[in-house]
């Protein structure tokens, strides 16, 4: 089974999102990936231009990024991209918001 956590993916997501800059396009997520709520702060701050979830992901994933700011988001990225591991990965991001 996929961990969305896979630094590796997030890199991916990150690769993507910077094309996506360079060409003046936005780059979507969307799915349980996108309504993780500590995600969606790593998904922002990797450049994802937009997040599209389950309407019963929507309050969470709202909360939480009403309570960061983009460079928040962009640290927290970093430290989920320079984890040897999913599980690293998560408990990095957690640790850092204080969850």
């Amino acid at each position: 089974l996929l961990d969305y956590w896979q630094p590796a993916l997030l890199d991916l997501v990150a690769g993507t999102a910077a094309a996506g800059r360079d060409r003046g396009k936005p780059v979507g997520v969307c799915g349980e990936m996108a309504g993780d709520p500590l995600l969606a702060l790593v998904l922002t701050g990797l450049g994802a231009t937009s997040l599209s979830m389950a309407p019963a992901s929507i309050a969470d994933v709202r909360a939480a990024l009403a309570g960061q700011t983009l460079a928040t988001c962009e640290e927290l990225a970093q430290l989920a991209l320079a984890a040897p591991s999913a599980r690293q990965a998560r408990s990095a991001v957690a640790s850092a918001i204080g969850g």
